[in-house]
């Protein structure tokens, strides 16, 4: 009787310890991406922000780096950063830091770029292309 009752408790509550486990992993996929940040850029000014893209393109500007990140799509967004990068043209990269509405880079300005913090190379994603 009592590995019965085990039984019939852990059915009960298998369906929503699931269901909760479902949420997460969905959850987990909606972080706010490079795509989020071109489409509404005044929702996300002067938030930190973390982002995964490849470089596309790398120009030292003075004291400060430029790069260009593209997502799996190809949604680019222009990231700039006081310290040199430690990663090269068509690395993944990490970068932690805050939208901004408007930059000075030399003698140019810039709208809508990531001022980067933190800027570290890491893996590409593991399904490239999933769609």
């Amino acid at each position: 009787m009592l590995a019965a009752a085990r039984v019939m408790g852990l059915q009960r509550r298998f369906p929503g310890v699931l269901s909760a486990l479902l949420i997460g992993v969905a959850l987990a996929g909606c972080s706010t991406g490079v795509r989020d940040l071109n489409l509404r850029p005044s929702k996300y000014y002067q938030e930190k922000l973390k982002l995964k893209g490849r470089i596309t393109r790398a120009q030292s500007v003075g004291a400060d780096t430029l790069i260009e990140i593209a997502d799996q799509r190809g949604n680019r967004l222009l990231v700039r950063s006081a310290r040199p990068v430690p990663a090269a043209v068509g690395d993944w990269v990490r970068v932690v830091g805050v939208l901004v509405p408007e930059t000075r880079v030399g003698d140019t300005t810039l709208y809508d770029v990531l001022s980067a913090d933190e800027v570290s190379r890491t893996r590409g994603p593991w399904l490239p292309n999933p769609m």
